[in-house]
């Protein structure tokens, strides 16, 4: 397997924000910088942002809330993540979160590679104003059209309405 050998550092103010659906991400850690084996995006989102139920198949997911309340569903909970509260999902397992009040959090997935699926389906932005509107219908299409080649599996509904 191969390794990277220094440490990889970033954050947001030298990166272009990215739109990815109804969020404002920036790629912190991208999984090319860790030779595969790690990537981590931040992710501002807006209050009720709620994505489909799915599976990364091949990474495990680590949620970091710096600000906000969020829940994170599994097929068979809901557990309530606040500031400094975190949660790892193993690969395989469904989930879906859901931004309760405007949120940060921090998604690290290993190996890497998530941060590929952001870009690949995001649209880059100058503007780093958080968006108020829940994702368009050819955002949600990406997401459907994309996930696939990304190792992620949609496997039901969002788990909350709008």
């Amino acid at each position: 397997m191969p390794s990277f050998e220094v440490p990889v550092t970033g954050d947001k103010t030298d990166t272009r924000p990215i739109q990815f659906l109804d969020t404002l991400s920036f790629v912190h850690v991208a999984s090319e910088e860790t030779d595969g084996q790690w990537s981590v995006v931040e992710m501002q989102l807006r209050e009720g942002h709620v994505p489909p139920l799915h599976v990364h198949e091949d990474a495990d997911e680590m949620i970091h809330v710096v600000d906000g309340t969020v829940h994170v569903h599994t097929e068979d909970e809901r557990e309530e993540l606040t500031a400094d509260s975190s949660v790892v999902l193993p690969r395989g397992e469904p989930h879906s979160i859901h931004a309760v009040t405007e949120a940060t959090i921090i998604a690290a997935a290993s190996p890497g590679g998530f941060d590929e699926f952001v870009t690949a389906v995001g649209e880059p932005s100058d503007d780093r104003t958080l968006p108020t509107d829940p994702p368009s219908q050819t955002a949600i299409g990406r997401v459907n059209e994309l996930a696939p080649e990304h190792n992620i599996r949609i496997v039901g509904p969002p788990p909350v309405g709008p």
